[in-house]
């Protein structure tokens, strides 16, 4: 199995007992994916960002609307553009910062979505897709929008606010980051606070950590409601 397969694969089992619905899974794969959008192998799907984010910025414009989910948009891929292989998108601070932008977009989009009287549903699936044109490698993209299409459709219709979306965004990203302390050449946790390189030992340290996090979200089922502060559906 590639190593890209097993960032997506780990990603799913990481963020599964947290948040088993398809759309959370979906935003976990894009977590893991997007975290080598610093490679400059994936310099096409930055691209894609950066015009998908021009045209939205244009529309909204056009449409005497903030443009700020373009703007934001263009700025991600922007940064990934400039951001060094292995630095500060794979480290702690990095993921964080990233996440929290995404995270911001993907609800500004579906706002949208939703203000334009796009069902809602509909609108959910939209943003997924869009996501993942945007991020992952072409050889995922089709077998992910079946899953994504099927998924949706048929799950119950839940509760959707920022610290769900963000929290599916950053455990994705953090199981791309627990994988790669276990290669040869570890990882800066903490660049550019620190630049110690971290490896196996504080791998297992955050496979403790999630398994203790998994079992207090799951047996203390008040500690759910503090994430459905401040939902927007």
């Amino acid at each position: 199995m590639s190593s890209y397969k097993k960032h997506i694969l780990f990603s799913l089992i990481m963020v599964f007992p947290l948040f088993p619905d398809v759309y959370y899974l979906s935003l976990a794969v894009i977590g893991a994916s997007m975290v080598d959008l610093d490679n400059s192998f994936r310099y096409r799907n930055l691209l894609i960002m950066a015009i998908l984010g021009g045209i939205l910025a244009v529309v909204l414009q056009f449409l005497k609307m903030t443009p700020f989910p373009g703007i934001l948009l263009i700025s991600i891929a922007f940064f990934f553009f400039l951001a060094q292989h292995r630095g500060f998108v794979h480290s702690i601070p990095g993921i964080c910062l990233t996440t929290f932008c995404l995270a911001i977009f993907i609800l500004s989009f579906q706002s949208l979505l939703i203000l334009f009287k796009v069902d809602y549903m509909v609108a959910i699936f939209l943003t997924a897709i869009i996501m993942g044109i945007m991020i992952l490698n072409r050889g995922l993209l089709i077998l992910y929008a079946l899953l994504v299409t099927v998924g949706i459709f048929l799950m119950p219709e839940t509760s959707f606010n920022f610290l769900y979306i963000y929290t599916a965004l950053f455990v994705g990203s953090l199981s791309h980051l627990i994988l790669d302390l276990f290669t040869g050449n570890g990882v800066k946790l903490f660049e550019p606070l620190g630049k110690h390189g971290y490896g196996k030992l504080a791998g297992l340290f955050f496979l403790v950590l999630w398994a203790i996090f998994v079992l207090l979200f799951n047996f203390y089922p008040e500690l759910n409601s503090l994430f459905s502060i401040g939902s927007y559906f």
